[in-house]
């Protein structure tokens, strides 16, 4: 955590508006120091060279020429000709540039020349235009440095203003725990009103992640409960039948324990199927074709009538139209298959009939119905109602739900406890193929 905190955004800013803080101080006092050797080794050196050389050639036309004093620069002369004496802390300097200590606290510039056995002192007084220096020059730079720092913390607020976003869901991220799976804590929805398009990238893949992954571990979660659900009902039943065998290898029932069996097995492909279609992220893997309902309908129902023994119970199927759609055969096999065998068995004796209209499927039974509340409840997974007699080797309702759930096909259900359950899937692009005669269709 101290790592991650150490390589920060936020720290990174912090850290560049300081070294940038620190660059242009730097940069300021060198130039400062800079333009002050400048203006003594240069600027002055020469304006004293020119004035020696200005009072030598005067001095040389008149020889009552006067010594320079002004305000800033006083002459001193010695040798012959020389009217004042000189001071003391003039005595004995050498022809050159540099500072002089005057004994009263002040060091000015001081030029020395000789010419023709006289000796030239120019004392130069900068107080007065290092005053001048810094009003308009130090000053002025001053407030550049000054303005210089204002917009750059105005350039780290704003930057930090930027990338705060980025900041919260790095901390969202960071603080959250994955393998936990509460997906639903992991709040990106309020990061979603910044105006940053990159963040809005960030946030939206983070939300498509979670998604995905959640949607991950709820289809593991639930292939592990139906498949440990499931299947060990009709392992048990093969398990039973195989010791009925073996310990009655003759018996005039061996036929029934056979066909039994085989009845399992079957029943354990298909969920075995159905198991490993709610378990694919995608549709994208299963082969879908164009599918005449009427057809598959009535496929199911003829095996359904075979495989449950209802011999008081009777089916029927009508139709309006003959329906087409394009879907997975197998998925809605499934579900079909699911519906019309709730339906027998269900149902100890009367009718299951199923009825084809312009835009879904029917299926009615005259079962043992069930109540508002079990009809509430009907769809969850493992749920039985108020008669737990009949055994069931598929997922049954939750199969039929979760799936037209995921096709997109609108699943309604009514029943009344004595009178009987109906159930009507309806295919919203579903083309209709209308009769014409008794064997031959046309599109409608």
């Amino acid at each position: 955590m101290n790592r991650l905190l150490k390589g920060s955004i936020r720290t990174k800013l912090i850290r560049v508006f300081i070294l940038q803080v620190l660059a242009i101080s730097a940069a300021t006092v060198l130039g400062v120091y800079a333009a002050a050797l400048v203006v003594e080794q240069v600027l002055v050196q020469e304006a004293l060279n020119g004035e020696a050389e200005h009072f030598w050639e005067n001095r040389a036309a008149d020889p009552a020429f006067p010594l320079p004093n002004t305000d800033n620069l006083t002459g001193y002369l010695s040798g012959p000709g020389a009217t004042a004496p000189l001071p003391d802390w003039l005595a004995d300097r050498e022809p050159g540039f540099g500072r002089v200590e005057t004994g009263a606290g002040t060091a000015p510039v001081l030029h020395v020349s000789e010419r023709d056995g006289q000796t030239l002192y120019l004392v130069f007084d900068e107080n007065q235009v290092s005053n001048l220096a810094f009003y308009f020059g130090i000053a002025p730079l001053t407030g550049v440095l000054l303005i210089i720092y204002v917009l750059t913390w105005l350039g780290y607020l704003m930057s930090r203003r930027a990338v705060s976003a980025m900041v919260q869901l790095a901390d969202a991220v960071r603080n959250f725990d994955f393998q936990e799976g509460r997906f639903d804590q992991l709040r990106l929805q309020e990061m979603t009103d910044t105006t940053d398009t990159e963040v809005l990238a960030l946030v939206n893949a983070f939300d498509q992640f979670t998604t995905r992954l959640e949607r991950f571990v709820a289809r593991e979660r639930n292939f592990t409960r139906n498949a440990s659900h499931e299947l060990r009902t009709p392992l048990a039943v093969l398990k039973g039948n195989l010791d009925i065998l073996k310990k009655n290898p003759d018996s005039p029932r061996r036929s029934d324990t056979y066909e039994r069996m085989a009845r399992t097995v079957r029943d354990m492909e298909s969920l075995v199927e159905t198991l490993l279609i709610l378990a694919r992220e995608s549709e994208s893997k299963l082969s879908w074709s164009s599918v005449v309902l009427n057809d598959l309908v009535a496929e199911q129902l003829d095996q359904v009538r075979r495989a449950v023994d209802r011999p008081d119970v009777k089916t029927s199927m009508s139709a309006d139209v003959l329906l087409e759609t394009e879907a997975p055969e197998r998925v809605l096999g499934i579900i079909f298959h699911n519906l019309l065998r709730n339906a027998m068995t269900f149902t100890q004796s009367g009718e299951v009939s199923v009825h084809v209209d312009a835009h879904s499927v029917t299926v009615r039974d005259t079962g043992c119905g069930m109540s508002d509340a079990d009809l509430e409840r009907a769809f969850e997974p493992f749920y039985r109602a108020h008669d737990r007699s009949n055994e069931g080797y598929g997922l049954g309702l939750a199969i039929v739900a979760r799936l037209c759930r995921r096709f997109g096909w609108p699943l309604e259900a009514e029943s009344e406890l004595g009178v009987g359950t109906s159930f009507r899937v309806s295919f919203p692009r579903a083309r209709r193929v209308e009769f014409v005669g008794k064997d031959k269709r046309a599109a409608g």
